[in-house]
Formats: structure tokens, sequence, C-alpha cells
């Protein structure tokens, strides 16, 4: 049984939890036991009732609610407002009437607060199949499908198809479109990539006015992608995830620059910075 318990997090926050626990592993344990056919239907359908029942953040623009599969996605749910308070600072400061891109959008957290009780038009681009399934299914459960378009699509410097090191058995990871040796459970996925360059002239989205990206590895390569788009007055700030002081964020910098871009504001955190490009006024 302590196989299913080990799933959980290790430090209960309060006696119930623990009961809940313990209960949780139980459960498991007794489906285990059950013939195929009655193990099937129950698991299937206790599945479905603990995605159905999502779990409502509050923020400063209202409630959101979030569907739960697997501990990371209920970690990024939890954290909206505090894991990338620069972010939030950022989203807020949107004009109305605004077209925002997120890039590496995983679950759609910065997604769903960039729309709430907004006119905000909102692009989640996010590749990996798993976590694809929950920010599609984190619009619904907010109603707000009409103002995200959500697209299985990866960004990078040309189109391509590439391979994803991502399981589809750990929602709302982080992945690489490089790998990373050693991580268990890993699998692969492939996925069309494209350049926003290529999907403002030939596919017709609205041009952004506001860019998150957040791709950690494939930074460079989306910042490439989107040398002309860069030049256009419409697009107003870019908020990227960056190493400063690597080399490759360098060069992120460097191209940045070369659209009319400089940093304005940064804010820290686990050893990157969110940084805040704006529109110089020669740019």
């Amino acid at each position: 049984m302590s196989e299913y318990v080990d799933e959980l997090d290790k430090a209960p926050e309060d006696p119930e939890e623990e009961y809940a626990k313990k209960e949780f592993g139980l459960l498991m344990y007794r489906l285990q036991k059950l013939p195929p056919r009655s193990r099937a239907r129950l698991q299937s359908a206790f599945t479905q009732k603990m995605v159905d029942t999502t779990l409502a953040v509050d923020t400063p623009k209202g409630p959101l609610s979030f569907v739960l599969l697997g501990k990371s996605s209920a970690g990024r749910a939890v954290s909206l407002l505090t894991r990338q308070p620069a972010t939030i600072a950022w989203i807020d400061a949107f004009k109305p009437g605004s077209v925002f891109w997120d890039v590496g959008a995983s679950v759609g957290v910065y997604s769903l607060y960039a729309a709430l009780g907004t006119d905000t038009k909102v692009v989640a681009f996010e590749p990996a199949a798993v976590n694809y399934y929950l920010l599609a299914a984190n619009c619904e459960a907010n109603r707000l499908y009409d103002q995200i378009d959500c697209l299985l699509v990866g960004l990078g410097r040309e189109q391509a198809v590439a391979r994803l090191e991502v399981s589809q058995f750990r929602p709302a990871r982080s992945f690489s479109f490089r790998g990373k040796s050693g991580e268990p459970h890993q699998g692969r996925q492939a996925a069309v990539v494209l350049s926003i360059d290529q999907l403002v002239e030939n596919y017709g989205l609205a041009c952004p006015n506001y860019i998150k990206i957040d791709a950690p590895g494939a930074s460079e390569a989306i910042v490439a992608g989107a040398a002309r788009t860069l030049r256009r007055p419409e697009l107003r700030e870019v908020h990227v995830e960056v190493r400063e002081s690597s080399k490759g964020g360098q060069r992120i910098i460097e191209m940045l620059g070369q659209g009319g871009f400089v940093a304005a504001s940064r804010g820290e955190h686990g050893g990157s910075a969110d940084v805040t490009f704006v529109r110089s006024a020669g740019g």
C-alpha cells in the first residue's frame, strides 16, 4: 500500500490530510485486488470524478478553477500568485483590448489569469499533449474557451517536427526538446514546431501586443523565429525567462535589441530572471 501513499506529499498539513492520505492508499490497494473488469469500471469512474472536481483558487480578479491531474498541476494552481509575482504584475498592467501570446503555457495558469475579467485575447501555445489537455480543460472549466485559443504547437526558429522528452504520465511537468539524461519515467512525443513570424504572416494570427516566453532551452530559437514580428509596432512588450549572464541569454538580449527592445524590469526566481523588454523610444 505504501507505493500509493508515496505518490502524495510526505508532510500533511493537518490530521485530516493524514487520514485522507491513508484512506487513499487503502482505496488504491483494494482496487488492485479486484478482478480486472470490476477494477476497470471503478477506477475509471473514480478518475473521472476526481478530474471533474476542480480546485478553486482565489485571485484579485475573481476565482479560477483548475483541473487536477498529478501533483504538479495542483502545485501550479495554488502557487499562481506567488511563484512568479513579476509575471502577475506584468499581466496586471496590460492595456485594454490587448492580444497576449503565452508561449510555453503549460496548464495555462497565466493564460487564465490574463483573460479573467478582461477583454484580453489570449493565444496559448503548449506542445506537450498531457499539458495541452489540462490547458484546454482549464479553459473549459472557467468558460474562457472563447477568449483563449489553445494551440498544440511548439515555437522555434523555423518550421519542423521535433521530438519532446516528456512523459504523458507526468502532467504539468517541465520538458525539453533536447532531452534530460537520467530523467525517470521519461517518454517521447513528436510535435509540430512553427515560428512566431510564420504564425503571424502565414497562419493569420493577430500580431501580439504582449508575449510571454517560458520555454527553457528553447527561448533563443523562439526569439530568433520572431525577427520580423519584433519590428512590428503592435508588439509592445516581451516577457521572457532568461539567464542574463549566460551566452544564450546574451544572444536573446541582443536579438531583442535588434528588434528595438530594451530591458525595463526583472524579477528573480529559481536562478533565472523574468525580464520584461519594452520597445525603446527609437524602436
